[in-house]
């Protein structure tokens, strides 16, 4: 994985070398046509970009602030201004560029240190963009009092002191881990509280931990081996257990034209993967523009997903994300929302991937499910303090608590 915080990684110690970066363009300053000044920024600093070369300017006329490019270049010197105390610092001299994914007009600037001039509220309701300032170290923890949005289960509602008006549980941090990657993080890892409103059963609860895990420039290959050496190593250093990898993968079609089934149990064999699809996955990439064009039907597209099955459970879904909003569009529209509902549920969320979101893709995997599959339990509720029965009720507390009794 490309990480997206390398320029504060660069030192003259690596002077006249080659070097790649993924920025974000925040200033453009041109000097002619044979001499700009860019300046770059990731998730950890800011770096100023020369161009001498009158082809590459030529080419650069097409970018705007906020654009996502990656760019290829010679580690030089920043020599300070005159009387300045500053230190040499490090510059790039670009020597080509691919842009990966284009802005609209960022509604502020963004800066190392916030404008005073900048409403909070405008602040807040792009908050992935004004994650997008660099910073030392940051620990995430995603919401649990969230926007309905549906994710194939029903939502538990949550009443709010705004008359009318409601919360719900998350299904998952889906849509808050994408917006993440979309304000520059680049890695993200939670262990996560989930909650589905449906019927509970013997190896699913209508609240559970998932190992969540997203991240930036990212591929299904390389997610997929970094699970396999997570459960390697997890399973060897705690449970004492050797597993062999790379586990055995198939396609969708494969699978169930030869099992019937899109979990088959595999004791001899017992690891699985499939091809899978949900509204925020993306197709493959041959699959694209047909699917925009409307030139190929839905049912015959693959996407760039998988899930993990072990002894018939699903343990883990994985997939590449849609990272532009015409896609997105398109797959809520074929999943058959209209433009109201679109904007009702998925507003803020779609506005997001119209400012250069990175390509970027992860993981959910269900804590609870693994360790039954590794313990060889078929209750999920054995291995949870405080479980819930099958019809949601808690045996000890006696919740949900009858409306009318709820304490002030």
């Amino acid at each position: 994985m490309v990480s997206f915080s390398q320029i504060s990684k660069l030192t003259l110690k690596k002077l006249n070398k080659k070097t790649a970066l993924y920025v974000w363009i925040i200033n453009i300053n041109k000097k002619g046509d044979s001499l700009w000044f860019i300046t770059g920024q990731d998730s950890s600093s800011c770096i100023q970009i020369v161009v001498k070369n009158k082809e590459l300017i030529s080419h650069l006329k097409q970018i705007n602030k906020g654009d996502l490019l990656k760019i290829w270049g010679i580690i030089k010197i920043k020599k300070p201004e005159k009387d300045s105390k500053k230190a040499e610092t490090p510059e790039i001299e670009l020597t080509k560029f691919q842009l990966i994914n284009s802005s609209k007009e960022l509604p502020f600037e963004i800066k190392d240190k916030i404008e005073i001039g900048i409403n909070e509220d405008t602040r807040y309701r792009y908050r992935y963009l004004d994650l997008r300032r660099p910073r030392r170290f940051i620990d995430v923890e995603t919401p649990i009092l969230a926007q309905n949005s549906p994710e194939g289960a029903n939502c538990f509602v949550v009443p709010s002191n705004l008359k009318n008006r409601y919360y719900t549980l998350p299904q998952s941090p889906q849509i808050f881990k994408q917006l993440l990657m979309m304000g520059g993080l680049g890695k993200y890892y939670q262990i996560a509280k989930s909650f589905r409103n449906e019927g509970a059963r013997s190896n699913r609860q209508i609240e559970f931990s998932q190992l969540d895990l997203e991240m930036s420039f990212t591929s299904v290959r390389e997610i997929k081996r970094l699970v396999e050496k997570l459960l390697q190593r997890t399973l060897k250093k705690v449970f004492g257990s050797q597993i062999q990898i790379p586990f055995l993968s198939l396609t969708y079609q494969e699978i169930m034209k030869k099992y019937g089934t899109d979990k088959p149990d595999l004791r001899s064999n017992p690891k699985n993967e499939k091809d899978f699809r949900h509204p925020f996955t993306i197709p493959q990439k041959k699959y694209i523009k047909p699917l925009l064009n409307n030139k190929i039907e839905p049912e015959k597209v693959i996407c760039e997903a998988f899930d993990l099955v072990c002894n018939g459970e699903e343990i883990l879904s994985g997939s590449i994300r849609i990272y532009q909003r015409e896609l997105q569009e398109k797959i809520l529209e074929i999943l058959g929302y209209s433009p109201e509902a679109r904007e009702k549920n998925f507003g803020y969320f779609l506005q997001a991937l119209e400012f250069a979101a990175p390509p970027h893709g992860g993981i959910g995997l269900g804590i609870d499910r693994l360790l039954a599959v590794i313990l060889n339990t078929n209750n999920l509720k054995e291995l949870i303090a405080f479980p819930k029965n099958i019809d949601g009720s808690c045996s000890l507390t006696k919740a949900p608590n009858l409306i009318k009794k709820i304490a002030k």
